[in-house]
């Protein structure tokens, strides 16, 4: 039921945004720096991509819904190796974007992600662990970029995991992920 929820909303937001704004489309990518706090060990290094639409509403505010693959997890020591939980997400951002100047904006908004898939990964065994996660999660992020031109942009994003996305243990594991990237606004 969340799930629908949130999507019902964010076809509101673009819809209520779309009737006055001048609207562009995109991609974007870059690199995750991600980690859960129920875990002992090191970042994941992961990427992640996707599509945007940009609606300016006036020359200080914008509207950015996305949708983006999300490489997520942790790297962590067992008892005999290190191994890496690979979370994979379809990430649903939906961002407001202030421009205190042309050239820099400042970002903040809410996430829901869809796992895609989640495995186990070291010592050349890999499993499949998807059922022992949470089917969706919910984040807040926050962010700031520079456009560099009209097409290109640079950006650093910091989402705040809001729900727990583990399924079945006593310990509540937030997802936090940092983004560094560059996004191409195509119209």
């Amino acid at each position: 039921m969340k799930t629908k929820t949130m999507i019902l909303l964010a076809v509101l937001s673009i819809s209520a945004f779309t009737t006055r704004a001048q609207i562009g489309a995109g991609i974007k990518g870059g690199f995750n720096f991600a980690s859960l706090t129920g875990f002992n060990g090191d970042s994941r290094v992961g990427a992640h991509a996707g599509l945007f639409l940009h609606h300016t509403i006036n020359n200080r505010w914008c509207f950015q819904p996305e949708v983006l693959y999300s490489g997520e997890g942790q790297r962590y020591f067992s008892d005999v190796e290190q191994r890496t939980l690979a979370l994979d997400y379809v990430q649903i951002p939906l961002m407001i974007q202030y421009f205190p100047v042309k050239q820099l904006y400042f970002e903040f908004g809410p996430q829901l992600g869809i796992l895609a898939s989640a495995q186990d990964k070291g010592g050349g065994t890999n499993y499949n662990v998807k059922d022992d996660f949470a089917p969706t999660q919910v984040g807040l992020n926050i962010g700031v970029g520079v456009k560099a031109t009209y097409s290109l942009g640079f950006y650093g994003r910091y989402n705040f995991g809001l729900t727990d996305v583990s399924r079945f243990d006593n310990i509540v594991d937030h997802s936090y992920v940092g983004q560094l990237g560059m996004s191409i606004r195509l119209k």
